[in-house]
């Protein structure tokens, strides 16, 4: 009588402790959103490893949509790397392991400890359609088509208007590059680069001083001024670079000798006017190796998303 009093105890307590401790995946999808969107993204890697609903909210882009009503959205760096298994782009971005204290590595002979990498992450753009997205409203919109049929252009988002260029026959020297213009949904022929430019593959396209730098990966470059509507020689080298969030971040390559690699460098600098002086003053926050790729590898390009 005792003991079937006890088990019966047992019993009620059992299923009152799984009343009073629900699953978290029984809340409505809404509300998981809610709480994802309130976290850093630099914890999705491992939430999406939790569940495969995790993994498809986390990969949804209702995510964003509500990371931008809650304005928590934040800066994420992505590198599109062609690597010599793969025919096309992988892309890669950033990420920063959470709480950590992030040191300078330069000039330290260990290794990094992957507290900051670069990790691979699906994508895929096969649209015949060209796309664009406004900062403000984070909508993709179709507009109409170029007047050269490209595969994988390089674009570049400045000014409200957005410039393409390449991805077409090096032959097309009047349509090798055009520019669209988002308020008259119209597209311009750019002026003629010359023959090196179109007969390379773009590495990266960045704005500097509202100039347009393009680096190719044969490492040469040239400028296009808006204003003027003509290419310049550039006076001097480029190096891939990145706004995170007002500061510097620097990104590079350096060969390993004993395993016939090479390491991708990623640097944060804080940058600072001092009182007084009209210099800029830089603070290397963290250096570290972020990814180890084939000595083959090609650096496509990169880009920066708020998210």
């Amino acid at each position: 009588m005792i003991f079937s009093t006890l088990k019966k105890r047992r019993l009620s307590s059992s299923r009152n402790s799984k009343v009073a401790n629900p699953s978290f995946l029984s809340l409505p999808d809404e509300i998981v959103l809610n709480c994802l969107a309130r976290i850093s993204r630099s914890y999705y890697p491992k939430l999406s490893l939790v569940c495969k609903t995790f993994c498809s909210l986390i990969k949804s882009y209702a995510l964003t949509v509500e990371r931008l009503r809650l304005q928590t959205l934040e800066t994420l760096v992505h590198v599109y790397l062609q690597l010599p298994y793969n025919p096309r782009p992988t892309m890669f971005t950033l990420w920063i392991k959470p709480g950590q204290i992030l040191t300078n590595q330069l000039e330290k002979e260990e290794r990094s400890t992957g507290d900051t990498r670069l990790v691979q992450a699906p994508s895929s753009y096969n649209s015949s359609e060209p796309m664009y997205v406004t900062e403000e409203e984070l909508f993709w919109r179709k507009t109409i088509n170029m007047t050269v049929a490209r595969t994988k252009p390089s674009a570049y988002n400045f000014n409200g208007k957005i410039y393409v260029m390449g991805g077409c026959g090096a032959d097309e020297s009047e349509n090798w590059g055009e520019v669209f213009d988002i308020k008259t949904q119209t597209w311009e022929p750019l002026p003629d680069p010359g023959a090196e430019l179109r007969f390379s593959s773009i590495r990266k396209i960045e704005v500097i001083q509202e100039k347009l730098y393009v680096r190719s990966n044969e490492k040469n470059e040239s400028v296009y001024d808006p204003k003027e509507g003509k290419w310049e020689n550039p006076r001097c080298g480029m190096i891939e670079t990145a706004n995170y969030d007002g500061k510097l971040l620097l990104l590079w390559d350096k060969f390993v000798h004993h395993l016939q690699d090479k390491d991708i460098w990623g640097a944060m600098i804080a940058l600072e006017r001092r009182e007084g002086s009209d210099e800029v003053w830089g603070n290397v926050e963290w250096a570290n190796v972020v990814l180890t790729v084939p000595s083959s590898y090609v650096f496509t390009f990169g880009l920066r998303n708020r998210v």
